[in-house]
């Protein structure tokens, strides 16, 4: 069973394989009253003073936003020393060409 059911938010005794939830909401929504919509997870609707706790609590909030964060990186980046003409001598160079022969 790779699909499984899920109760619909507005009456737990409908029952929906959850790949076929959001259609259902969508369908059974005018006749129930109205409930909030979870910022994280728009299958996850909750009555409105339900609303604020859940979204502190939200299963699909660690999804979205993990607790393990990576480690922030620490380093030191340094400026290379620029190449100025007067140190560069077009006879030292390995890759200088001459076309004037």
């Amino acid at each position: 069973m790779d699909d499984p059911f899920v109760a619909c938010p507005y009456n737990f005794a409908h029952r929906v394989p959850r790949s076929r939830i959001q259609a259902h909401i969508v369908k059974c929504q005018p006749n129930y009253p109205e409930l909030d919509i979870c910022p994280y997870n728009a299958t996850h609707r909750v009555p409105k003073l339900e609303i604020r706790s859940h979204v502190l609590n939200c299963p699909s909030k660690n999804a979205i936003f993990p607790q393990d964060k990576p480690p922030k990186l620490k380093g030191s980046l340094t400026t290379p020393k620029p190449i100025l003409q007067k140190d560069y001598l077009p006879e030292t160079d390995p890759n200088h060409e001459i076309w004037d022969d």
